[in-house]
């Protein structure tokens, strides 16, 4: 194994224990027993169609205040993060797309998902934030391909498909 290989796997590693620390111990094994039986269930597709929904009803219950350009977008959203700790995001326009990043989520480890799935919650509130912010009706956020970290969601608000 090279020494880039090992201290890429040594930081994924890192990442993956300090997700699982910030659990609060007072619910870690009620939300492991909540993800089973909703696994049980739900195929994946139904999961995240779930965590989309309440996604949107996060977002409906913290609205953004109005915002102009995209750094008061990201320290609107930021501070709704940090007060619950839950990592942070960062708004970049890509020309073609809007990329909403978001680093440090604990929700994949809290339930035992993979991002994919667990993306579906951020999905819903980015969704709706971006529309409140002003995004027009024919965009539509979609999670997107992402390096294969622990904690590391992104999202693009692009034409729909």
């Amino acid at each position: 194994m090279s020494d880039m290989t090992f201290e890429q796997t040594d930081q994924t590693d890192l990442l993956r224990s300090l997700a699982l620390e910030r659990i609060s111990p007072q619910w870690a094994d009620f939300l492991g027993l909540l993800s089973d039986a909703l696994n049980a269930q739900l195929e994946p597709a139904e999961y995240r169609q779930l965590l989309v929904r309440l996604g949107e009803g996060f977002a409906n219950q913290h609205p953004l205040p109005d915002c102009v350009g995209l750094s008061q977008l990201s320290d609107a959203m930021n501070a709704i993060w940090h007060r619950m700790q839950w990592g942070y995001a960062s708004v970049s326009d890509q020309g073609q797309q809007l990329v909403v990043v978001h680093r440090a989520c604990p929700l994949p480890a809290a339930l035992q998902l993979d991002v994919e799935v667990a993306g579906g919650f951020l999905e819903g509130v980015y969704s709706v934030w971006l529309k409140a912010a002003g995004a027009p009706d024919e965009l539509a956020l979609m999670q997107v391909a992402a390096p294969p970290l622990p904690m590391y969601m992104a999202f693009a608000l692009s034409g729909r498909p």
